[in-house]
């Protein structure tokens, strides 16, 4: 295997790995009593003070000097509040299963706006394997929908629609960081930094008061912090050097199928069969995407 071609395998590994790790959030949050806000607050803090260290050590800092780079990094940490806050509202407004769905249309919004913001044309096996991951998407999502039923509100559709707008928007902006260089603990320490001070007044507000700190709820927010943020952001961060952005976001929706995995193995609770169905049809599309793929174009050493 050529060095292009052993760094393009490792991307797609750090981000598959990326994605299962991030599965496992739903497990931890539902371990946890503490205020969605401040939980979040504090996922950020502890993982900003560990990406923060290399950060420092590395000199992370010159990345800023990098041409547009400092509105970028800025815009990161918005986008990854927005993000969440709208994902929040859209699961209160619409249920679990539609906020999901909506969230996760990034990758088909980024097949329109990736040739044009960074110059990635989007390939025919992208709309197919789009079309595979959807479709696993929603076989996984039926049994929520049986349930639950859809809450079709306007206001939850238009925080579900903007969920699914910031996710790739910072999906767009990482990219565009890292083809100019920039660190991945650069982008992550940025990211944390910045969403932690947007959510905090919110955080405040709700446990004020009338909540109070346990040994559960901490320990939850630092395995959040160092696990699914520290590690598995800094992870898809310095994959998306190597991967384009739309593959990218396609083998993201591997979170959603190890999520169940997670939930049986730490809480008992088995899968449904449409579970399984949607799972392999979602494992189908990231096998697509990287055995007939083209290859990162700008490749990095």
């Amino acid at each position: 295997m050529t060095g292009a071609g052993a760094r393009r395998a490792r991307g797609y590994v750090e981000i598959a790995v990326a994605a299962l790790t991030n599965g496992s959030i739903g497990v931890m949050v539902s371990y946890a009593t503490m205020p969605a806000a401040m939980l979040l607050v504090l996922r950020m803090g502890v993982a900003g003070l560990a990406v923060g260290a290399v950060f420092v050590l590395g000199r992370g800092w010159r990345d800023f000097a990098t041409p547009g780079a400092k509105w970028k990094l800025a815009a990161i940490g918005v986008v990854v509040a927005v993000n969440l806050f709208l994902y929040f509202l859209a699961i209160r407004y619409t249920g679990v299963a539609v906020a999901i769905f909506l969230s996760y249309m990034a990758p088909v919004y980024l097949a329109f706006v990736a040739p044009r913001l960074l110059g990635e044309p989007t390939e025919g096996i992208v709309y197919a394997a789009l079309g595979v991951a959807l479709a696993g998407m929603i076989v996984i999502l039926v049994p929520g929908l049986l349930q639950q039923g859809a809450r079709l509100s306007p206001m939850g559709l238009f925080c579900g629609w903007g969920a699914g707008v910031a996710y790739a928007g910072y999906l767009v902006l990482s990219k565009s960081l890292r083809q100019h260089g920039a660190h991945s603990t650069t982008i992550v320490f940025s990211e944390c930094v910045v969403t932690a001070v947007l959510i905090l007044p919110i955080g405040l507000a709700q446990t004020v008061g009338s909540y109070s700190f346990t040994g559960r709820d901490l320990l939850m927010a630092a395995l959040l912090g160092l696990l699914t943020t520290a590690f598995s952001f800094s992870l898809f961060a310095h994959g998306l050097r190597y991967v384009r952005v739309q593959h990218a976001s396609i083998m993201g929706y591997l979170e959603p199928v190890s999520a169940p995995i997670y939930a049986l193995l730490l809480l008992g609770q088995r899968p449904h069969a449409w579970t399984l169905v949607g799972g392999a049809l979602i494992i189908v599309a990231g096998v697509l995407v990287v055995a007939k793929g083209r290859v990162e174009e700008e490749i990095y050493g």
